[in-house]
């Protein structure tokens, strides 16, 4: 359940400790504690990670507070799933550092709880909290970079990095680049940690299986489960992407491809997964496209795996990625990646071997885009990612083996237990 908000910035000064934490109980210092603090609205992969973190660290025996946003998306679905994990609301907005009332409920609130670390994730997280937390005496204040973005240099950045936060964790290469670009001494490199996202290979194939139960007994409705339950060898070949629908995803380029199939002969069917603000643009696209019947719009799909029983191939059209974990869910699922070759989407996607990647189409612009590697091709030879579906079309033993490596790869590199035990690691360090 929520604990004691912290009060919201515009409300009237509390009396000392109202709305708070209390000091800790003897017994409740003798417990390693940590603070998980994001306030994003939106849903995303810095929300679930920090999700799956916060339960897991309590899963270990950890005292867990998450701080969120009482209005966001992570609030919400941790109030579901507080499993030991004490919710604490946390109004923060991009100016909230420049309030002194709010920095001041921060601080009284980590000096009582003293957490050993405090992970902070987004920059208004790390502007407000992070000082707070310095000045509190939190030994271990530790910023989560999950974004593929260039960190600007500015001087409240050069602080911050170089002066509050004691490491920094990079969810990929591609991040870490990003970090460093504008200022190759923003921080020493000794003080940031690689630590990919994990995932739980069990619990997704639990839901699979549920799915696949719901299909047989025919419970399951909708576009998606009418997909699923056609025979690979009448159905139309599906395309699928899934992804919050933004300009980053990169949905217009989605629907662009499949025009161009259609146009090409191939009777193919289109599928985005999830929502957004660019939901009605996207959908005015497809009107002007002429796909008809030819695309779904699904609609945010807490389970995707009626998604991925539906779907043949995964593309993922994205401008720019921190992480892409929805990669991951692509290759549990035994699904070939088509992808560009941006940010850290090289780092997973090995090409020719579980997916293809692509240069991006002329006119887009990314912001860590890389170009072909010295010596390799890109599969098809003009790297033009219609070529390279209509390719796998018609050649379902690549697919299957594409599908495979994919799902050894995943397997072998990304246990939720083994990122957990790196971050516990990190904590205590």
């Amino acid at each position: 359940m929520p604990d004691s908000p912290l009060p919201a910035e515009d409300a009237a000064k509390p009396e000392a400790g109202e709305g708070l934490e209390p000091p800790l109980t003897a017994n409740a210092a003798a417990k390693k504690t940590v603070c998980l603090c994001n306030s994003a609205l939106a849903w995303g992969g810095g929300e679930k990670w920090h999700l799956d973190a916060a339960l897991a660290l309590a899963g270990r025996g950890w005292r867990v507070f998450l701080l969120c946003h009482p209005r966001g998306a992570l609030y919400a679905r941790a109030a579901e799933r507080s499993e030991g994990v004490r919710i604490v609301p946390l109004p923060l907005g991009r100016l909230s550092f420049l309030n002194p009332l709010c920095l001041r409920r921060l601080l009284r609130f980590f000096r009582n709880t003293r957490p050993g670390a405090v992970i902070l994730n987004l920059p208004a997280d790390l502007k407000a909290a992070g000082p707070a937390a310095r000045a509190a005496g939190v030994p271990r204040i530790i910023f989560r970079r999950g974004s593929a973005l260039p960190v600007r240099n500015s001087a409240c950045n050069r602080f911050l990095y170089g002066r509050v936060i004691t490491r920094l964790i990079v969810n990929s290469e591609g991040t870490r680049r990003m970090v460093f670009r504008n200022n190759s001494r923003l921080l020493p490199s000794e003080r940031v940690s690689l630590l990919p996202n994990g995932l739980d290979p069990q619990a997704f194939d639990q839901a699979l299986a549920r799915c696949d139960l719901a299909l047989e007994a025919g419970t399951g409705a909708g576009p998606l489960a009418d997909l699923a339950r056609l025979s690979w060898t009448v159905r139309p070949l599906v395309l699928g992407t899934a992804g919050r629908l933004n300009r980053q995803k990169g949905q217009h380029l989605f629907l662009r491809l499949g025009r161009r199939l259609l146009d090409a002969g191939l009777d193919c069917r289109l599928v985005l997964a999830g929502s957004g603000e660019r939901e009605a643009e996207l959908r005015a696209m497809a009107w002007e496209l002429d796909l008809g019947e030819k695309v779904v719009f699904a609609g945010f799909q807490e389970d995707l795996s009626c998604f991925w029983r539906a779907i043949d191939l995964f593309v993922l059209t994205s401008l720019w990625e921190g992480f892409g974990f929805v990669l991951l869910e692509a290759m549990l699922a035994q699904k070939p990646i088509l992808a560009y070759r941006v940010s850290n989407i090289p780092e997973l996607v090995n090409n020719g071997v579980n997916g293809l990647l692509f240069p991006l189409p002329e006119g887009e612009n990314a912001p860590d885009a890389h170009p072909p590697a010295a010596g390799g091709a890109i599969f098809p030879a003009k790297g033009d990612m219609a070529a390279g579906v209509l390719e796998l079309s018609r050649d379902v033993p690549r697919r299957r083996a594409m599908g495979r490596a994919g799902r050894e790869f995943a397997l072998a590199g990304f246990s939720q237990s083994a990122c957990m035990d790196r971050l516990e690691d990190l904590l205590t360090r």
